[in-house]
Protein backbone atom coordinates (compact mmCIF):
# COMPACT_ATOMS: atom_id res chain seq x y z
CA UNK A 1 0.00 0.00 0.00
CA UNK A 2 2.78 2.45 0.90
CA UNK A 3 5.60 0.85 -1.02
CA UNK A 4 7.37 3.04 -3.53
CA UNK A 5 7.65 2.10 -7.15
CA UNK A 6 10.91 1.97 -9.04
CA UNK A 7 9.74 4.47 -11.67
CA UNK A 8 9.76 7.42 -9.27
CA UNK A 9 12.41 10.03 -9.81
CA UNK A 10 14.64 10.58 -6.85
CA UNK A 11 14.50 14.18 -5.79
CA UNK A 12 15.52 16.34 -2.91
CA UNK A 13 13.04 17.36 -0.20
CA UNK A 14 13.11 20.85 -1.69
CA UNK A 15 11.53 19.67 -4.93
CA UNK A 16 8.61 21.67 -6.27
CA UNK A 17 5.97 19.22 -5.00
CA UNK A 18 7.29 19.23 -1.39
CA UNK A 19 5.46 21.15 1.31
CA UNK A 20 7.34 23.92 3.13
CA UNK A 21 7.93 23.84 6.87
CA UNK A 22 6.01 26.72 8.46
CA UNK A 23 6.66 28.84 11.54
CA UNK A 24 3.20 30.38 11.87
CA UNK A 25 2.28 33.89 13.02
CA UNK A 26 2.12 33.93 16.81
CA UNK A 27 4.72 31.17 17.22
CA UNK A 28 7.97 32.14 18.97
CA UNK A 29 11.05 29.97 18.46
CA UNK A 30 14.27 30.43 20.41
CA UNK A 31 17.13 28.44 18.94
CA UNK A 32 18.79 27.64 15.63
CA UNK A 33 16.77 26.17 12.75
CA UNK A 34 18.11 23.91 9.99
CA UNK A 35 15.90 22.84 7.07
CA UNK A 36 17.03 20.91 3.98
CA UNK A 37 13.98 22.12 2.04
CA UNK A 38 11.73 25.17 2.08
CA UNK A 39 10.97 27.14 5.25
CA UNK A 40 8.26 29.80 5.64
CA UNK A 41 8.61 32.03 8.70
CA UNK A 42 5.65 34.16 9.75
CA UNK A 43 6.36 34.15 13.50
CA UNK A 44 9.32 35.19 15.63
CA UNK A 45 12.66 33.36 15.51
CA UNK A 46 15.55 34.22 17.81
CA UNK A 47 18.43 32.18 16.44
CA UNK A 48 20.22 31.35 13.21
CA UNK A 49 18.36 29.86 10.24
CA UNK A 50 19.84 27.58 7.57
CA UNK A 51 17.62 26.38 4.69
CA UNK A 52 17.66 25.71 0.97
CA UNK A 53 14.76 28.13 0.42
CA UNK A 54 13.60 30.68 3.00
CA UNK A 55 10.59 32.99 2.94
CA UNK A 56 10.35 35.55 5.75
CA UNK A 57 6.77 36.83 5.78
CA UNK A 58 5.52 40.34 6.59
CA UNK A 59 4.60 39.38 10.17
CA UNK A 60 7.94 37.67 10.84
CA UNK A 61 10.87 38.91 12.91
CA UNK A 62 14.13 36.98 12.70
CA UNK A 63 16.96 37.87 15.07
CA UNK A 64 19.98 35.88 13.93
CA UNK A 65 22.04 34.96 10.89
CA UNK A 66 20.39 33.58 7.75
CA UNK A 67 22.12 31.11 5.41
CA UNK A 68 19.95 29.95 2.50
CA UNK A 69 20.03 29.35 -1.24
CA UNK A 70 16.92 31.35 -2.16
CA UNK A 71 15.92 34.07 0.31
CA UNK A 72 12.78 36.23 0.13
CA UNK A 73 12.43 38.84 2.90
CA UNK A 74 9.11 40.60 3.48
CA UNK A 75 9.38 41.07 7.25
CA UNK A 76 12.07 42.12 9.73
CA UNK A 77 15.56 40.61 9.97
CA UNK A 78 18.15 41.65 12.55
CA UNK A 79 21.26 39.75 11.45
CA UNK A 80 23.39 38.95 8.45
CA UNK A 81 22.07 37.23 5.34
CA UNK A 82 24.07 34.85 3.14
CA UNK A 83 22.23 33.62 0.07
CA UNK A 84 22.56 32.85 -3.59
CA UNK A 85 19.37 34.63 -4.74
CA UNK A 86 18.28 37.27 -2.22
CA UNK A 87 15.11 39.33 -2.68
CA UNK A 88 14.28 42.11 -0.23
CA UNK A 89 10.72 43.27 -0.75
CA UNK A 90 9.21 46.73 -0.13
CA UNK A 91 7.79 45.73 3.29
CA UNK A 92 11.14 44.40 4.57
CA UNK A 93 13.52 45.81 7.15
CA UNK A 94 17.02 44.30 7.28
CA UNK A 95 19.68 45.30 9.81
CA UNK A 96 22.82 43.41 8.88
CA UNK A 97 25.18 42.65 6.04
CA UNK A 98 23.92 40.87 2.93
CA UNK A 99 26.33 38.58 1.05
CA UNK A 100 24.84 37.27 -2.17
CA UNK A 101 25.29 36.13 -5.76
CA UNK A 102 22.11 37.84 -6.96
CA UNK A 103 20.31 40.64 -5.08
CA UNK A 104 17.10 42.55 -5.69
CA UNK A 105 15.79 45.29 -3.41
CA UNK A 106 12.36 46.80 -4.00
CA UNK A 107 11.75 50.52 -3.45
CA UNK A 108 10.57 51.12 0.12
CA UNK A 109 12.68 48.34 1.66
CA UNK A 110 14.96 49.30 4.54
CA UNK A 111 18.49 47.86 4.44
CA UNK A 112 20.90 48.98 7.15
CA UNK A 113 24.13 47.16 6.39
CA UNK A 114 26.61 46.37 3.65
CA UNK A 115 25.73 44.44 0.51
CA UNK A 116 28.53 42.34 -0.95
CA UNK A 117 28.59 40.19 -4.08
CA UNK A 118 30.13 36.73 -3.84
CA UNK A 119 30.14 33.84 -6.30
CA UNK A 120 29.89 31.39 -3.36
CA UNK A 121 28.24 33.25 -0.47
CA UNK A 122 27.29 30.10 1.44
CA UNK A 123 30.79 28.57 1.35
CA UNK A 124 32.12 31.33 3.56
CA UNK A 125 29.43 30.73 6.18
CA UNK A 126 30.39 29.15 9.45
CA UNK A 127 28.61 25.83 9.99
CA UNK A 128 25.78 25.79 12.50
CA UNK A 129 26.61 23.55 15.44
CA UNK A 130 23.47 21.72 16.50
CA UNK A 131 25.21 20.14 19.49
CA UNK A 132 27.31 21.67 22.21
CA UNK A 133 30.91 20.44 21.96
CA UNK A 134 30.97 19.57 25.68
CA UNK A 135 27.86 17.39 25.22
CA UNK A 136 29.51 15.57 22.31
CA UNK A 137 32.71 14.98 24.31
CA UNK A 138 30.69 13.65 27.28
CA UNK A 139 28.95 11.07 25.06
CA UNK A 140 32.25 9.64 23.75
Amino acid sequence: MFSGNGDKKTGSPSSSNGMPSIIAKGLVITGNLACDGELQVDGIVTGDIRAEKLNVGETAHVTGAIDAGDVMIRGKVDGGIRGIDVSIMSTASVRGDVINTSLSIEPGAIVDGHCKHSENPREAAEPINLFNSSETAAQE
